[in-house]
C-alpha cells in the first residue's frame, strides 16, 4: 500500500506509538480532572489547602493508571512494561511542566509521584492487556 506509514515490521516503533498514545491521552485526562478540580475548590470557597497535594497524587494515578491501560490496549501485548513506560513518560512531562513553572529544586514528593505514578500505569497496563474485548 502506497503512502501509508507501517509500524508492523518494526516492534520498536509499534511500542513507541503505544506509549506516546497512551501517555497523551493520560495528560489530557489530567488536566481535565485538575480543571475539575480546581472548579471544585474555587466553588467550595472555604476548604483545608492540606488536601490539595494528596488530591493531586491521586489525580496523577488515575492518569497513569488510565494512560497504562489505554497503552496495553493499543499494544495488545507487554501491558506491564508498556504501562509503566507510559507512567514514566507521564511523570516526566508533569516534571517538564512543573520545572517550567516554578523555580524550585525538585523535591521528594517528586520522587514518591514517579514511583506511584510508574506502578499505576503497570498496574493499568496488565489490567488493560488482560482484559477481553467484547465479541459483537
Amino acid at each position: 500500500m502506497k503512502g501509508k506509514k507501517h509500524t508492523a515490521g518494526n516492534p520498536i516503533l509499534e511500542a513507541i506509538k503505544a506509549i506516546v498514545i497512551g501517555s497523551v491521552t493520560g495528560a489530557l485526562l489530567s488536566a481535565i480532572l485538575l480543571g475539575l478540580a480546581a472548579l471544585g475548590f474555587v466553588s467550595a470557597g472555604n476548604f483545608s489547602h492540606n488536601v490539595i497535594s494528596p488530591m493531586m497524587i491521586a489525580l496523577s494515578v488515575l492518569a497513569a493508571f488510565a494512560a497504562g491501560f489505554l497503552t496495553a490496549k493499543v499494544s495488545r501485548k507487554r501491558g506491564l512494561a508498556y504501562g509503566a513506560l507510559s507512567g514514566l513518560l507521564l511523570f516526566i512531562l508533569y516534571l517538564i511542566a512543573g520545572l517550567v513553572a516554578s523555580n524550585e529544586p525538585v523535591s521528594f514528593t517528586a520522587g514518591m509521584r514517579m514511583i506511584v505514578m510508574i506502578l499505576s500505569g503497570a498496574i493499568g497496563g496488565l489490567l488493560g492487556v488482560n482484559k477481553k474485548s467484547k465479541v459483537k
